[in-house]
């Protein structure tokens, strides 16, 4: 994988620019979990630990006019997942990209046809080898080690098996985790889906049951943009419902907008006067919005992807 390096002192000046509120919201609040991550890796190295440790597939969907988005993510956080993939219109091999073919036009308003056939693609090659899987957008950006961390958890492993007893490895049954930004639909909390911005992270029994028993009968054919409310609505009719990923202080792990946004972001008086404000669920703001060890984050394209990654690496 290309190493992350700067073009010149006038790009590290820049990237590394403090004081603005994406800088305030990665040093103040958010970390990489490197400490914890690299105590993780020597036990697995070891064989310290009781499992191996989770392996996550990471892929990301663009189009060919797009493509340059694409050196960025594999210069930085891309090559931290244990499998990488980017999903387009167009076959590269130097870029990773895979012509995945789907019904009907390539355009925004059928995502949903495009989702649909890419994790039917995910299911098909890398189920057997990938413990978790994750797909978002190319403006998005992942905390891979604190991702791992997070799946590797109690909570997870607890919730995965049923939320009883921890697993062993001896289960041959798991419960289906569908795990990102929990949105109420116009504030319906009876209607949750996963914001597709920050992505989705999905363990094995969440893939099977979307792909081999949601999909056949769940809106084979519709056409439209809104692939996150229809993925939720296919895994609603199998009563599986999106994981709250908040942390223990309430903070939110996976974000749909820029650290800095959320730092700024207030909600109005009445918050259902924001779509922003009035789907969320039970949110902190400001400061207190973002968990210190967040997983993802949306709308960071380019320069700003490898500011965050100069910033959360300490290459500042």
């Amino acid at each position: 994988p290309p190493p992350f390096e700067f073009k010149d002192d006038d790009q590290h000046s820049s990237l590394c620019k403090k004081g603005d509120p994406n800088w305030q919201m990665l040093t103040e609040k958010v970390y990489v979990d490197l400490t914890n991550h690299e105590a993780a890796e020597k036990r697995a190295e070891h064989g310290l630990a009781k499992k191996k440790r989770a392996k996550i597939f990471c892929l990301v969907y663009t189009i060919e006019k797009y493509h340059d988005r694409i050196p960025p993510i594999r210069e930085t956080w891309g090559q931290k997942c244990d499998g990488f993939m980017v999903a387009s219109t167009k076959t590269d091999t130097n870029l990773g990209t895979v012509n995945i073919p789907h019904e009907g036009p390539e355009e925004y308003n059928n995502i949903w046809q495009k989702v649909r056939s890419m994790w039917s693609y995910i299911y098909d090659n890398y189920y057997e080898k990938y413990d978790y899987f994750h797909i978002g957008g190319d403006d998005l950006y992942l905390i891979v080690e604190n991702l791992r961390l997070y799946l590797e958890s109690e909570e997870i492993q607890l919730a995965s098996n049923g939320g009883h007893y921890l697993p062993d490895g001896s289960e041959d049954m798991q419960t289906p985790l569908f795990m990102g930004r929990r949105f109420a639909e116009g504030g319906n909390r009876d209607r949750m889906f996963i914001s597709g911005g920050s992505g989705y992270t999905m363990n094995k029994a969440a893939l099977k049951a979307l792909v081999v028993d949601g999909f056949p009968q769940c809106f084979p054919h519709m056409k439209t943009f809104s692939e996150d409310v229809m993925g939720a609505t296919c895994f609603r009719k199998m009563d599986i419902l999106p994981y709250n990923t908040k942390d223990e202080a309430g903070g939110e792990r996976y974000m749909p907008f820029q650290p800095g946004h959320h730092l700024t972001y207030r909600p109005p008086k009445n918050p259902k006067d924001d779509w922003y404000s009035n789907y969320s669920v039970d949110c902190k703001w400001g400061m207190d919005h973002c968990a210190a060890k967040s997983v993802a984050f949306h709308y960071i394209k380019e320069d700003l992807m490898k500011r965050m990654h100069a910033i959360l690496y300490h290459h500042c």
